[in-house]
């Protein structure tokens, strides 16, 4: 009987957590500019931050905190666009 170890399981969650949220980023940043999708990109950075893995790795966290104060910018931007619609678009 083959055993997985639970770290191995862990890289692997984060691994397909980390490319799921890089394709809704490049989705988003490929013209799909929904309000709904920048807040799912939101809660994808906030799932990896909370990561096992990356609570032992400072860079990874440094970076999704970066990454995550700039996508909850953007979603916040776009809920704002909603209330005034004549603004400027730039999102990134």
């Amino acid at each position: 009987m083959h055993f997985i170890e639970p770290s191995a399981v862990a890289t692997a969650d984060m691994s397909q957590l980390h490319a799921a949220t890089c394709l809704l980023m490049t989705r988003f940043l490929n013209g799909h500019h929904c309000p709904k999708l920048a807040h799912i990109i939101v809660q994808q950075l906030q799932k990896l931050l909370e990561h096992p893995h990356t609570q032992q790795t400072p860079d990874s966290r440094e970076m999704y905190l970066q990454l995550l104060e700039h996508w909850q910018s953007v979603s916040t931007t776009l809920a704002n666009r909603r209330h005034h619609p004549d603004k400027p678009r730039a999102y990134h």
